[in-house]
């Protein structure tokens, strides 16, 4: 496991793919622990609706695959996780105040950014890994993906407890500082790497 993890922490691009899965996680966790208050707290509605929103949500992420897989191999990997960082964080901001038509259409917007994040970090650890190590890596990868979301799920429940009001306002905002912040500190080194090119 320290080998591997290594490998993630050493290689720039896929560092910096690493820690944009950390924005990803903090919009994904308010997205599932505090969507249900917003509908049904918020708004005064029932399941069916909080389900219509959900749907919307995983809808997105489909069409988001879809879209990787018809352009990604003329995009670079970088640029896709970093535009997929940005719409699921901007697409938080506003949930404390969306009617549900608007958090239908929002949260189809950050189920597309999830995907765009998730997807193609994948795919870049497969093309800069040799196959030798790609499971073990794997492996590396899911445990510290993971404990993005052991860190993002109280961040997302304590907002939402404390701060229901703006939780997602102040959620997208702690996002986007992340996602700034890892995006400065990997200036010219996120690489160029396209779908079906490996550049190690």
């Amino acid at each position: 496991m320290r080998d591997d993890t290594q490998r993630l922490w050493r290689d720039p691009p896929v560092r910096f793919a690493l820690l944009m899965e950390l924005v990803a996680a903090i919009a994904g966790a308010l997205i599932l622990t505090v969507t249900i208050t917003r509908v049904e707290g918020g708004l005064n509605l029932g399941e069916a609706q909080y389900g219509w929103v959900m749907a919307a949500y995983g809808l997105g992420a489909t069409l988001a695959s879809l879209a990787v897989g018809a352009v990604g191999r003329r995009v670079p990997l970088p640029r896709f996780i970093t535009l997929g960082a940005l719409v699921t964080s901007l697409a938080m901001l506003p949930g404390d105040l969306l009617p549900l038509g608007g958090l239908v259409l929002f949260w189809l917007l950050a189920g597309v950014g999830q995907n765009w994040v998730n997807l193609p970090t994948e795919t870049l650890l497969a093309e800069r890994t040799e196959a030798a190590a790609q499971g073990r890596v794997y492996g590396a990868h899911f445990a510290w993906s993971h404990l993005w979301w052991a860190f993002a799920y109280p961040v997302a429940g304590f907002l939402g407890t404390h701060l229901a009001g703006r939780a997602f306002l102040l959620g997208g905002l702690l996002a986007l500082l992340v996602l700034v912040s890892v995006w400065l500190l990997h200036r010219g080194q996120r690489g160029g790497a396209r779908l079906g090119q490996a550049e190690v």
